[in-house]
């Protein structure tokens, strides 16, 4: 009896550490983050918790495109393997076409043209046992969402195999992210039905698809086959399988040759097209591509496009990955798509954030517009900036996306700033590289002093789905903000530590879904310092941009206030009297403390004729009050 008490006190015990912990934590919990670190799927070091899990599917999917018709007919058998601890009584889908559903909420106004009934299920089977799909008592539509309660459980451990056909049709007048373009360019993703993710951290992902907020994934595998017409050439997610019995000889060979060639090899023109050069004789118009562990899959299909295509060499073990530009003739700077492409996968696999590039391919298409582009894992489509250096900051920040959230599954839905803040970073030192007369940072910087600190102004922390309704908010909150905050966090730790801090974070939460606690954790944990006194003004607080300068002290400091509450760094440039100039730059931690006043010494004991604070790269709400004039 003795032993069994004492092994009961322990439990307790362990369970009361784990509680104290969440209670300790620095950062505010919410009561679902502190049921995971609980349940010991979490922890507040920045590891997965050793009860981690996360569901997973394999999809073997058919689609057939009708161009003419603008519509998509599907066939799918989808396994889903429940790794939790819980057993399932129903399974959620995404149809996220369903944001065309009459009736439907969405966060703009899209019109009537597509507007439609809704995804079609034809079908649909649970293990072989066919469920009728009109069935209100088993299947149920929330916004994008599909409710199937069969009257069937999934064990923990155990798997279930969903059989179902649908049709549905594809957007030509308001393309949201993917569409009939024209009547060349059709690029098609979110088109299937999806399992919903199922995690530790909210159970089932019920956050409907309203156009703004993006997306959350699992890892699935992933084999589908997808007919379309000829001549329409088809680029999809994943390895092409059966190259050898589409193209023709010459094709084939001039992909062989863009596999190991560092120079833009051109696959396809449109002398090709009107020659018969593209596909072998008999040609068979189905592709089969497979992927494995990826978040989505999406294809784009082209007529009488060009591709280019080349080579990028990471290193040994990776090999050669083949970056391909797809776009119509003329399309403004696209013939130079390609080696954008290769230099910034390139330049993240190597530099920044110095993860080599995890997949074998990847193809950027143009979608005929001016600006814009979406991601989907190997596969982009992008519009046409008008400047060069445009073009080449989005053909980044889409593949960028590589790494966040396909490489690592951060749930965009919530918190867009884990993937799309790093996607608008990391372009800057390649960009200022290639084009000084950009400013990419200057420019960044400008952007967000004009809306920081209005209503408008956010903290990230709070779920996207929330800031929806106004999509500047969403921006700032998700790209600009984060990215400033990035960039300064960069300076303050130094390149090295926050490079080491960055890849041990991707690393550990590589093919998992991180939540913010364990990017802070992680950062923490490799730069053994303590980041409240910064991640909390930059993710929770309503902190913005605004330092002053306030006076010279009778002991020659200078006295900087903050008054948005925000850690900047802080330069400033003294003239004095003798017309000599001391430059300080301090970076943010100067701000540790917590304190909203700076004493700052100077050098000199020298009479001071002029100070003035800050520059472009640091934004400033208010930079009226950055300069003192002493002696006129």
């Amino acid at each position: 009896m003795l032993k069994y008490l004492v092994s009961g006190l322990f439990i307790a015990a362990m369970f009361s550490i784990e509680s104290l912990n969440a209670q300790n934590s620095k950062y505010p919990l919410p009561r679902n983050w502190q049921k995971a670190l609980e349940n010991r799927t979490r922890t507040t070091n920045g590891l997965p918790g050793e009860r981690y899990w996360q569901n997973r599917a394999k999809y073997q999917l058919n689609a057939a495109l009708s161009v003419k018709k603008s519509t998509l007919k599907g066939q799918g058998t989808i396994t889903y393997f429940n790794n939790s601890p819980d057993t399932l009584d129903r399974l959620i889908f995404n149809l996220h076409q369903d944001i065309f559903r009459k009736g439907n909420s969405r966060d703009w106004d899209l019109g009537t043209d597509d507007l439609h009934d809704g995804t079609k299920i034809l079908s649909l089977q649970w293990n072989g046992r066919s469920i009728d799909p009109k069935d209100q008592n088993k299947v149920n539509r929330l916004g994008t969402k599909l409710v199937v309660r069969p009257g069937m459980k999934i064990a923990p451990g155990d798997s279930v195999q969903i059989e179902t056909q649908w049709e549905l049709p594809v957007p030509s007048k308001r393309t949201v992210r993917m569409g009939k373009y024209s009547d060349t360019v059709i690029f098609v993703a979110y088109w299937y039905p999806q399992i919903a993710v199922y995690d530790d951290i909210d159970g089932w992902d019920m956050i409907s698809y309203g156009g703004s907020v993006e997306f959350y994934n699992d890892f699935n595998d992933f084999d589908v086959k997808i007919n379309a017409p000829k001549p329409y050439v088809v680029w999809a997610t994943g390895d092409l399988r059966n190259a050898s019995q589409i193209f023709s000889n010459e094709v084939l060979s001039r992909l062989s040759t863009a596999k190991s060639l560092e120079s833009v090899v051109r696959i396809l023109d449109a002398e090709d097209y009107k020659g018969n050069k593209v596909f072998r004789k008999g040609a068979s118009k189905t592709y089969h591509f497979t992927a494995k562990s990826v978040p989505d899959f999406s294809f784009g299909v082209g007529l009488s496009l060009v591709w280019d295509a080349v080579s990028v060499s990471i290193d040994n073990k990776v090999g050669h990955i083949l970056a391909s530009a797809v776009y119509p003739t003329g399309a403004r700077h696209w013939d130079k798509v390609a080696k954008f492409s290769q230099l910034s996968i390139e330049y993240m696999s190597k530099t920044m954030p110095g993860i080599a590039f995890p997949y074998p391919q990847m193809t950027t298409m143009h979608n005929g517009k001016g600006a814009g582009g979406m991601e989907t894992p190997m596969m982009a489509i992008n519009g046409a900036p008008s400047s060069e250096s445009g073009n080449f900051s989005l053909t980044f920040h889409e593949i960028a996306h590589t790494y966040m959230p396909f490489f690592i599954g951060t749930n965009e839905k919530k918190y867009a700033w884990m993937d799309e803040g790093w996607a608008t970073l990391w372009p800057y030192k390649l960009t200022d590289s290639l084009f000084p007369a950009g400013n990419y940072i200057a420019n960044l910087m400008r952007g967000y002093e004009q809306a920081a600190g209005t209503e408008n102004d956010l903290p990230p922390m709070i779920p996207n789905q929330f800031m929806a309704a106004n999509y500047s908010t969403l921006r700032l909150g998700s790209y600009v903000r984060p990215a400033a905050a990035y960039y300064f966090l960069e300076q303050t730790l130094g390149i090295e530590t926050f490079a080491t801090a960055l890849r041990h974070y991707m690393n550990t939460w590589h093919g998992k879904h991180p939540i913010p606690l364990d990017f802070f954790s992680a950062f923490e944990k490799v730069a053994d310092t303590d980041l409240k006194w910064f991640f909390g003004p930059w993710f929770y607080d309503r902190a913005y941009p605004d330092l002053s300068l306030r006076k010279i002290t009778p002991e020659n400091q200078i006295v900087v206030e903050n008054i948005g509450g925000l850690p900047l760094p802080v330069n400033i440039k003294i003239t004095f009297a003798d017309d000599s100039i001391e430059e300080i730059g301090l970076n943010a931690d100067v701000w540790r403390s917590g304190q909203r006043t700076l004493l700052v010494p100077l050098s000199k004991k020298l009479p001071v004729r002029e100070a003035e604070l800050g520059n472009l790269l640091i934004p400033d709400v208010n930079r009226r009050d950055n300069k003192l004039i002493i002696i006129d």
